[in-house]
């Protein structure tokens, strides 16, 4: 088993309440996308799972418990760049920061990138999609959360969510404190053109507006 963290995670008594006054979303409900991720990825011998974060202790012992090496990133895709401004006052950076998933080529039978992309500015969601693409295996699947529209709830469109996979077709949200950074509402036929060369499997709308993005790294 592999985590690459020692320490107990901070308590930020998020059972209930998020740090800015939101209400969790502490219930489980169905992920269909989750059902069959797991059900490919356990048919193999010690599959590897990269969780990008934020950090749950109960999703990694549970994908321990079965029989999965697990590997945890804090992942926080870079800013937007900025943009120039009329009359040319100011020009595009040219060298903006990189977008790196800090993990080696080819290594994960799953990636769980949870709503990552949303945090990712439109203009690096390419970036985005190949960082996914270097470190799946050939075969392996990525699960991806994005929302469908920013209005369906301010405190979700502020917030970026922690995952607790309680059963195989079972997940709850909780909500962790804002990170500083805006969210965008990604069409799906963006996200699509992002992920590619990926195969998407699948994508689902939840009853809460969350899209599931299941993709493939093909042969």
């Amino acid at each position: 088993m592999k985590f690459p963290w020692r320490q107990p995670a901070p308590q930020d008594g998020l059972g209930a309440v998020g740090r800015s006054g939101e209400q969790s979303e502490a219930a489980a409900h169905a992920c269909p996308s989750l059902v069959r991720a797991m059900d490919r990825i356990f048919k193999r011998d010690k599959p590897e799972i990269l969780d990008l974060g934020p950090f749950c202790g109960d999703t990694a012992v549970y994908l321990a418990d079965r029989g999965a090496r697990v590997s945890v990133t804090e992942f926080f895709p870079p800013p937007a760049a900025p943009v120039a401004e009329p009359g040319g006052t100011r020009e595009p950076d040219p060298s903006p920061s990189p977008l790196v998933i800090d993990q080696p080529d080819g290594c994960f039978d799953l990636v769980l990138a949870w709503e990552h992309a949303d945090f990712t500015p439109p203009d690096r969601l390419r970036d985005f999609g190949a960082e996914i693409h270097r470190v799946l295996a050939v075969g392996g699947l990525l699960l991806l959360f994005a929302l469908n529209n920013l209005s369906r709830a301010e405190a979700m469109a502020r917030t970026l969510g922690r995952y607790r996979i309680d059963e195989d077709d079972k997940i709850a949200r909780e909500a962790v404190p804002a990170i500083g950074r805006r969210r965008w509402a990604h069409p799906t036929r963006e996200i699509e053109r992002a992920l590619a060369p990926l195969s998407i499997q699948g994508i689902h709308l939840q009853r809460n507006q969350m899209r599931e993005f299941l993709a493939l790294k093909p042969e």
